[in-house]
């Protein structure tokens, strides 16, 4: 999906991230409610309308979402190989799991 160009950039800007884990685990949590108030608004949900929402901030919330994640990642050492091999498991644990 990302080059090794930007995957190199977002690796090097997650290195310069000052926020401890800890820290960055709640700003992941921020990023997820903002993900969500975006989609409600998106979706005309009762009480959401007036925050002028779409799904491209939906999208814009869910790329912070990931960007939070990858810094978290690299921040607790992990390569981008040890990360591919991570999400490949991930990915056939998923497909295990649906149901088609």
């Amino acid at each position: 999906m990302i080059d090794q160009q930007l995957q190199a950039k977002i690796i090097a800007v997650a290195k310069q991230e000052p926020k401890t884990i800890e820290q960055q685990f709640l700003k992941l949590m921020e990023e997820a409610g903002e993900a969500a108030q975006a989609y409600l608004a998106a979706n005309h949900a009762s009480g959401n309308d007036y925050k002028n929402l779409d799904l491209v901030d939906t999208k814009e919330e869910l790329t912070d979402i990931l960007l939070v994640t990858v810094a978290m990642l690299v921040k607790l050492d992990c390569q981008p190989e040890e990360l591919e091999t991570l999400l490949k498991k991930k990915v056939k644990k998923w497909l295990e799991h649906q149901v088609h």
